[in-house]
This record gives structure tokens, C-alpha cells and sequence, in this order.
């Protein structure tokens, strides 16, 4: 039996970190990331003149939904990854290279929309959202650092879209004032007893 357990919550609320952490110390864990299922660039919709990456209709999440179902149904599925464990080039060619997902007995998908849709959400045997402050997790964010979009576009969509799938989730964890170590034993405790 494979679970399928998300790991919810804004950008830059430690998401990714937590579920390598996690891959890192159990081999029975796999790892889905929402990040391989964007759209290409010319597909992506303009809010305020700036390309919304932020926006549901940027993802492919029937995709995502048809990849769950199947490794819900302990079959490999291949997905087009931009991981840079996995594709380790990818910042150098911006390319995706196809990697092929084996089922493991625990299965994390992880990113800022994986409660949003509802055929997601019905794969899932539990889901944690990471609560963080914005400020906090704008000043985490590594990648695509523009006040601009920022302001015009990510807080905007993380108030219409983001936030309201926070009440999906069966786990809420303030990982505001706690050490990374402090919310990998949360975790660890939920995703061992679900």
C-alpha cells in the first residue's frame, strides 16, 4: 500500500527542504515535486502585464492527479524533472529530462497549490500545510526575487488561491519560530502514524 501524504503551503515555507530532509533519512520515501508540473513560459497567462506562475491554470495538475492515481496503484510513472538531484544540468539547460518514479511505501508530493484540486486532494491519506508568515518566507525565497512580481502577482494569488487551500489540510504546523530539526519530528510523528 502506497500513502500519499502533501506537504501544502506558500512559497518559500521550507517545503522542499523538509521532504529532501525526509527522502534524505528514509529510503522508503519518495518524492513528487508540483515544480515538474508547470507549463512552458508561452503557455503561462499575464496578470498586470507580468506572467503569472502563480496561478492554478499554470499547472498541469490533471497530470499531477493521473501520476498520483498510478503510484496510489504501486505503477511507476515517468515525469519530466527539473530536479536538480535528479537533473543536475537543469540550471545550465533549463530542459527537463523524462525520470521515471518507482511507487515507495511512503509517497510526499510536495508544493504551494497540491490541495487545490480536489482530485488531489481525494489520492491523499493525510496533508500537512507549513504556516509561515509571508515576510518570512519572501525573504526564504531563493529564486525569481522581483518586488514587482511580488507584489503585483504572488501575493495577490497567494490570497486567492494559496490560502484558501490551507483549511484542506488534516495537519497545520507553525514552523515560524521552530528549528528545521524541531519540524522534521513533527513530521516524522505524523507521517509514521497516519
Amino acid at each position: 500500500m502506497v500513502k500519499i501524504i502533501a506537504i501544502a503551503g506558500g512559497t518559500g515555507a521550507g517545503k522542499s527542504t523538509l521532504c529532501i530532509a525526509l527522502q534524505d533519512k528514509y529510503p522508503e520515501i519518495g518524492l513528487v515535486q508540483l515544480d515538474d508540473y508547470f507549463k512552458p513560459a508561452k503557455d503561462i497567462a499575464t496578470i498586470n502585464g507580468i506572467e503569472n506562475w502563480d496561478h492554478p491554470d499554470s499547472l498541469y495538475l490533471d497530470k499531477l492527479a493521473s501520476d498520483l492515481q498510478e503510484l496510489s496503484k504501486e505503477r511507476s510513472v515517468v515525469i519530466n524533472t527539473k530536479s536538480e538531484r535528479l537533473n543536475p544540468d537543469y540550471r545550465k539547460t533549463k530542459k527537463r529530462i523524462p525520470v521515471r518514479f518507482d511507487p515507495k511505501p511512503i509517497m510526499l508530493v510536495e508544493g504551494f497549490l497540491v490541495l487545490y484540486d480536489e482530485r488531489i486532494r481525494s489520492l491523499l491519506t493525510t496533508s500537512i500545510w507549513l504556516d509561515v508568515p509571508h515576510d518570512i518566507r519572501w525573504a526564504r525565497r531563493i529564486q525569481f526575487k522581483d518586488s514587482g512580481y511580488e507584489e503585483k502577482v504572488l501575493k495577490p494569488m497567494q490570497k486567492q488561491y494559496v490560502e484558501p487551500t490551507r483549511q484542506y489540510a488534516a495537519h497545520i504546523i507553525d514552523v515560524s519560530q521552530i528549528s528545521k530539526e524541531d519540524v522534521l519530528r513533527e513530521v516524522e510523528k505524523i507521517i509514521f502514524t497516519v
